[in-house]
């Protein structure tokens, strides 16, 4: 499975997860048992990493918002955002301007017309702001 396949997958457990008090390692094991979901390894460890990691990542997320508020970020956003600014702190082997160019991509599949433009703006906020 490539790695946006992968980050994908992930995606779509990290947004159900804001809206269940379901704990990921049961949400992966209800994904893993409908037909047709295939998770990898990367899919998993990256879901697991994004909520365990959530809350330092929301707290480094509202540093990086110029007018905004992160309750007021659509979910889907928020998911993407919560997705890359992981990849980005805490997977080695992944740069960020992939990690960028990969939330975007998601964005433009499943966030309004307005949303790759407003994650591409907070990722290389944090980004030109941390050296990173």
């Amino acid at each position: 499975m490539k790695r946006f396949k992968a980050r994908e997958r992930a995606f779509i457990l990290v947004f159900e997860s804001l809206f269940s008090d379901t704990d990921m390692n049961s949400l992966i094991e209800l994904a893993e048992n409908v037909e047709d979901v295939n998770l990898n390894g990367y899919s998993k460890s990256l879901a697991i990493g994004v909520v365990s990691k959530r809350a330092e990542i929301d707290e480094k997320i509202k540093l990086f918002l110029r007018k905004w508020k992160i309750d007021r970020i659509a979910s889907v956003s928020l998911a993407i955002l919560e997705i890359a600014f992981y990849e980005i702190l805490y997977v080695d082997d992944v740069d960020s301007p992939v990690a960028i160019n990969e939330a975007v991509e998601l964005a433009k599949k499943y966030a309004g017309d307005d949303e790759p433009a407003f994650i591409n703006g907070v990722l290389g906020n944090f980004i030109r702001l941390n050296n990173k």
